[in-house]
C-alpha cells in the first residue's frame, strides 16, 4: 500500500533491482496464509485473547490502535486507562497478530515514529519489542544491546551489542519459527538465531510493541506456512554463524502463563 510522501536519503531511490530483497534464510515458505497491506481504514477494538470473534489485530493493555494513510498506527493507552490501573498499563504501543500458525515465516515493515528513548540503565525505561508467543521468545534491548531472549525473558541466546531501532525509519523484519528453534533477521541489520526447549510453546501470536508515549506504525504483513526441510545455504550459515555463550539475566521464572486478556 503506498504511504504518505515522506522525505528519502538518496540511497532511497536506487532501482529495486539493486537493493537486496529480504528472504527466507532458514525455513522453505509453502502457503501464504495471512496478508495485510492496511489499504482500508478502520479502527481497531481489543478483544480477550481467547474470544472466538478476534480479529488478526488485537490490541494490548488498553493501547490505540486504527489503520490511517495506508499503514498499522498505535499509541499508548489514554491517561485515565493509566491512572485506573497499577499495572499493565499500556504506557507503549502493543498489538498482537493472532494468525501465526505454530511454524512460519512472517515477513513485516515497522516504525518507531517517535516515543521516549530506551535508556538500558534506567530502571523503568521501555524497550521496543517483537515477541514470538507471549513471554515465549523476544527480541528487545537491554544493557548488552539488541538481545534475543528465551526462558521466559530470563536467558539470552543471541545478541548485537551495536544494532538499533532508528527513529522515522522503516525496518523490514522476517520470523522463521519451528519447534524448538527461531531466526529472525532485519533487513541491513542483524540476523538473530536460538534454540532452546521453551520455545516449544501453543502460544505463538507476534507481539510488537514501540517506544513509551510514542507511535508505531505496522505494513506489508505476510504469513507463510513452512514446508519440510530447509534452505539450502542454512548449514553453511550456522558454520559461520556460530552460537554465542548463552547469558542468564535472571532466574528463570515457572513456565509461560496463558497471555493475558487484551482488555485487562
Amino acid at each position: 500500500m503506498p504511504r504518505p510522501f515522506r522525505p528519502l536519503p538518496l540511497l532511497a531511490f536506487l532501482p529495486l533491482s539493486l537493493a537486496a530483497e529480504l528472504a527466507p534464510r532458514w525455513l522453505m515458505p509453502d502457503q501464504k496464509v495471512f496478508e495485510d497491506d492496511f489499504s482500508q481504514t478502520r479502527e481497531l477494538k481489543a478483544l480477550p485473547a481467547k474470544s472466538p470473534a478476534i480479529g488478526a489485530w488485537n490490541p494490548n493493555q488498553g493501547t490505540r490502535w486504527k489503520v490511517v494513510d495506508g499503514v498499522l498506527r498505535g499509541e499508548a493507552s489514554s491517561p485515565e486507562y493509566q491512572a485506573s490501573h497499577d499495572t499493565h498499563k499500556g504506557v507503549h504501543p502493543r498489538i498482537a497478530l493472532t494468525k501465526t500458525p505454530a511454524d512460519y515465516v512472517l515477513k513485516f515493515s515497522l516504525r518507531l515514529v517517535d516515543g521516549k528513548p530506551f535508556v538500558a540503565d534506567q530502571r523503568r525505561s521501555v524497550a521496543p519489542f517483537i515477541e514470538i508467543g507471549h513471554h515465549v521468545a523476544r527480541v528487545t534491548w537491554g544493557a548488552n544491546g539488541a538481545m534475543l531472549l528465551a526462558d521466559g525473558d530470563t536467558l539470552q541466546l543471541d545478541v548485537a551489542p551495536g544494532f538499533q531501532l532508528a527513529p522515522g525509519k522503516w525496518h523490514v523484519v522476517m520470523v522463521e519459527r519451528r519447534g524448538d528453534e527461531l531466526c529472525v533477521q532485519f533487513q541491513d541489520g542483524p540476523t538473530f538465531h536460538g534454540k532452546h526447549p521453551s520455545y516449544r510453546s501453543e502460544l505463538h501470536a507476534v507481539m510488537l510493541g514501540g517506544l513509551e508515549a510514542g507511535h508505531l506504525e505496522v505494513d506489508d504483513v505476510t504469513v507463510w506456512s513452512v514446508k519440510a526441510g530447509e534452505q539450502p545455504g542454512w548449514a553453511d550459515w550456522l558454520k559461520q554463524h556460530p552460537a554465542p555463550q548463552e547469558v542468564r539475566l535472571k532466574e528463570s521464572k515457572a513456565p509461560a502463563e496463558p497471555a493475558p486478556a487484551a482488555t485487562k
